[in-house]
């Protein structure tokens, strides 16, 4: 079993056996596939973007370099909630099977496992930080999830989005006006007209 800094109490174990004895037993829970907190210790943002920095191990986010966390891993790190579709299969609080990286485009893409890299230009003005940890706002999540979610993912996680950071449909519509040209973007106009008709 290795440790990180004792600050976090977040670890990672090794062994299979060691995991399962731990879940089994109550001891623990699993905020990612393999990364596993005290029982005891609350799963907030702050602990899911050092779960996330764990995993990545020395890949680092960095704005000049386009580099973040965005999509649906970014909608998992600000509400706790997996869109199903990236979700680990028999999960029962399911946990992102894959992690949800940005990059610039005509960037190198990483060769990480368990990682799905898209290729988008994100401003820094869209970006903030969590635990060191570069990740798209939740305004800008909102924008990303609605236009690359199915509908009956989206729009639960939007609902969600708005109330935990009071995230609003004109602000998301105004957010994807901008992206215009962005894959999704017209599909999205309308997720978030169905959210706004819902509010």
């Amino acid at each position: 079993m290795t440790t990180t800094d004792d600050s976090s109490r977040l670890f990672l174990l090794a062994g299979g056996r060691e995991r399962a004895a731990l879940l089994r037993d109550g001891l623990a829970r699993e905020v990612l596939p393999g990364v596993l907190v005290p029982a005891d210790v609350p799963v907030t943002p702050r602990l899911r973007a050092r779960a996330v920095r764990e995993k990545l191990g020395d890949w680092e986010t960095d704005a000049g370099r386009g580099r973040s966390v965005g999509f649906g891993t970014a909608a998992w790190l600000h509400t706790g909630v997996c869109p199903r579709s990236n979700a680990a299969a028999g999960a029962r609080h399911p946990l992102p099977e894959r992690l949800d990286l940005v990059i610039g485009r005509n960037r190198r893409s990483p060769a990480l496992p368990g990682v799905r890299v898209r290729q988008v230009d994100v401003p820094p003005e869209h970006l903030q930080s969590v635990e060191g940890l570069l990740v798209t706002h939740p305004h800008r999540t909102s924008a990303d999830i609605a236009r690359d979610l199915p509908r009956a993912e989206a729009l639960p996680l939007l609902r969600l989005l708005q109330e935990l950071y009071d995230v609003h449909p004109p602000q998301v519509l105004d957010l994807l006006g901008a992206m215009s040209y962005a894959r999704g973007a017209a599909r999205a106009r309308d997720v978030v007209r169905d959210w706004a008709e819902m509010a």
